[in-house]
């Protein structure tokens, strides 16, 4: 388009904007007919641009009662190939439009619920995705984030109806959710009494095992709870500042006095802060009342313990009186200089909590090292098995410690132990004691810092093709051999005793197979955590995390953290082996010169995601450039009376916060997948013994072939291409 034809453009009336929606369809051979119109908004130009260039039928959403957001959401959904008009009506909010698009393209039809707020459609739809049902809570009027903790504690198979209403909110039921969730005794809270940071603050202190009665009183505010809850974490006694004439900001300074072990309301000695003289000695106590000294003023004569003791007693010095300094006094070995004769104490926090385990914490994971360096995992303790109402922990609570005082006698508040936090998870249930933990089934017991976890196990024979899948939502023990086209999918871990042929198996976390895998070139081994084995012989092996294993040959093998092929005799014989982290092996290839082929660093999938996000980024930039001119646009034309009555600058103002954080979610994205791209560029080859020739290694898209025998080898990225070191 010529200057001159732009300059037409303006001249008709429209903005530069619009001219340049004109240009950019003009340049990509678009007829630009349907949205030459200088009525559309620039930004309504560019979804019907954009939907031509898709070469979807535009004239379904090319209508000036649509605005730019019902358009795209109508060019999104034509682009995908869905039925658009089950939701391309011009009264349909935009918001409405995508999930009911969202919902098209993951196969639900919502279209009857047209009338339901976004907010509540898009919990529909994730809770029909789910596989729960949450459309009686809709129609009893809860509102959008009331039913998105609903639908999350439905999906965790939480009862949560008994404990909410529809005039609490979605902030509150959360709290009800989590307490229920940690087994806690919720009823103490869910009266609508109490506000959802109040709740919060009891739910705190059932968490973490503390006499919360304490402050379970609705006339508390959340940041008096708060300081109560503090304090009785501290193993204080926060009867001293419990009051509620007491504001939180002055229950602060209150339980940091007691923290820190002084009293401000005990009560006060006889001049406890200056020498009392007496015939020919003194008494003096410091001022904060915790030593006493006695010093001689004249001769020893008529100084008896009488005399000290009732000089003492009537001083007000009655507790932590030292004998041995009184004898020493009386049989002038004190001399002249001032003696301790009574020192108060401290209050001491009392034993902490604790919790005793009626199962091994400690399991030991690693294998056997073999005198050859080999790994040997016939006797490897994978996991704890436990029973349905088996014990499995018991908690000690804290205790208080000796009570402190001053030489007055003043007792000073018992303090008590820590309490530990209650242990989280699932597949337990705690005693009505509070304090004992039994499995809710048949499984298997892990600790991980304060998380409780009993999962389920399922336990098989041998496997074959016989048997159908098996898919599991826990962990499968193979305690024999799993044979050609078995399939085993297990959310959690996979462990097999024996042999794996050519099988399919799957888990959500690690894999271990005790004496490993022969596959003839069938079926696949993936884990979303490890994997480790003895072996691998025509096996394809992929895990997200690291692998170990003994040899591997003519396998493809590939993780996203680090190989360790172990032993003297541990090798990499022919197939394709990547690492992302880096690859650690003794021998290499065979006399014979089969190819084996090793890369570590980057991968071709991180460079494409590297390049979609980049793309992604520019794409949402654009939009959110047109966004913000439209909101200027709109902030010269219009006043803010004005503005705040219209729906297409709420709709701008919308759409700028929802681009704005998917940008920042992508830029996110991109920065870990950079740091991941810089962290393979530091991968290595190791190559401890004998190197063969039609051995190829690839060092972030660099190449080197063994051109000869050798041995002992490093192989890393270098400017110049790969660097080879002797290690």
């Amino acid at each position: 388009m010529t200057r001159k034809e732009q300059q037409d453009y303006l001249d008709k009336g429209f903005t530069r904007d619009q001219v340049e929606e004109i240009k950019l369809g003009l340049e990509e051979g678009l007829d630009i007919e349907p949205y030459e119109d200088k009525d559309f908004f620039a930004l309504q130009m560019k979804e019907i641009r954009l939907g031509l260039m898709s070469e979807v039928p535009v004239e379904l959403y090319a209508r000036k009662d649509f605005d730019w957001f019902q358009m795209e959401e109508i060019r999104l959904g034509l682009e995908d190939k869905l039925n658009v008009r089950l939701y391309a009506y011009p009264k349909v909010p935009f918001d409405t439009m995508r999930q009911l698009r969202l919902a098209l393209k993951e196969g639900i039809n919502l279209s009857k619920y047209l009338s339901l707020p976004a907010g509540v459609l898009r919990e529909l739809r994730k809770s029909v995705k789910s596989g729960v049902n949450i459309a009686r809570f809709i129609e009893e009027g809860y509102d959008e984030e009331q039913l998105e903790q609903i639908r999350i504690s439905l999906e965790k198979r939480i009862d949560i109806r008994p404990y909410i209403n529809t005039e609490l909110r979605g902030s509150s039921i959360e709290q009800i959710r989590l307490g229920l969730e940690h087994g806690l005794k919720v009823k103490d809270y869910t009266g609508s009494q109490y506000e959802w940071r109040q709740m919060r603050e009891i739910r705190r202190g059932m968490e973490h095992q503390i006499n919360y009665s304490v402050y379970l009183n609705p006339l508390y505010d959340w940041q008096q709870m708060r300081e109560l809850r503090l304090g009785l974490e501290d193993g204080l006694d926060v009867s001293k500042y419990s009051s509620l004439m007491y504001p939180a900001t002055d229950m602060s300074v209150k339980r940091a006095y007691l923290a820190a072990g002084i009293v401000d309301e005990r009560p006060q000695g006889m001049g406890e802060n200056k020498a009392i003289a007496y015939n020919n000695f003194e008494l003096k106590v410091t001022p904060d009342q915790m030593t006493a000294y006695f010093q001689l003023t004249g001769r020893r004569t008529g100084i008896t313990r009488s005399v000290i003791r009732n000089a003492l007693e009537e001083r007000g010095i009655v507790k932590g009186v030292d004998e041995n300094v009184i004898n020493m006094i009386l049989t002038d070995k004190a001399g002249n200089q001032p003696q301790v004769i009574a020192q108060g104490r401290k209050s001491e926090p009392g034993p902490d909590g604790y919790y005793d385990y009626f199962f091994n914490t400690n399991v030991n994971r690693q294998p056997k090292i073999l005198e050859d360096g080999s790994l040997d995992y016939k006797d490897i303790d994978w996991f704890e098995q436990v029973t349905r109402g088996q014990k499995i922990a018991l908690y000690h609570p804290a205790e208080v410690g000796p009570v402190g005082y001053n030489v007055f006698g003043d007792e000073f508040p018992k303090i008590k132990g820590k309490e530990l936090n209650r242990l989280t998870g699932k597949g337990f249930y705690v005693d009505q004691d509070g304090v004992t933990y039994y499995s809710n089934l048949d499984g298997i017991v892990e600790l991980d810092g304060n998380k409780l976890q009993v999962s389920n196990l399922l336990v098989l024979d041998d496997v074959t093709a016989y048997m159908g899948d098996t898919r599991f939502e826990g962990n499968i023990h193979v305690t024999g051999n799993v044979g050609n086209g078995c399939t085993i999918i297990a959310k959690e871990d996979i462990i097999v005793d024996g042999f794996v042929e050519g099988a399919r198996l799957e888990a959500g976390g690690n894999i271990i197979l005790r004496k490993g895998v022969n596959a003839q070139d069938k079926g696949l081994i993936k884990a979303g955590g490890n994997i480790e084995g003895s072996f691998f012989e025509n096996a394809s092996v992929k895990a997200a995390g690291d692998i170990k294993v003994s040899y591997t040959l003519k396998s493809t093998v590939e993780c996203g953290g680090k190989l360790e092929v172990s032993g003297r005799h541990g090798s990499l014989l022919g197939g394709v082996t990547y690492a992302r982290k880096g690859i650690v092996v003794n021998e290499v290839g065979n006399e014979k010169g089969v190819k084996t082929y090793l890369r570590v660093g980057v991968s071709n999938e991180m460079i494409k995601q590297q390049i979609i996000l980049n793309n992604e980024i520019k794409k949402i930039t654009r939009e959110l450039e047109s966004l913000n001119t439209a909101y200027d646009e709109m902030m010269s034309l219009y006043t803010p009376e004005v503005r705040v009555e219209m729906d297409m600058f709420k709709k701008v103002m919308m759409a700028r916060t929802v681009k704005k954080d998917t940008l920042n979610k992508l830029n996110e994205d991109l920065k870990k997948v950079n740091e991941e791209i810089e962290e393979g560029k530091t991968a290595k080859i190791v190559m401890r013994a004998t190197v063969y020739e039609g051995v190829v290694a690839d060092i972030n898209g660099k190449k080197w072939v063994a051109a000869a025998k050798s041995a002992n080898l490093v192989l890393s990225d270098d400017d110049d291409g790969v660097k080879v070191t002797r290690g």
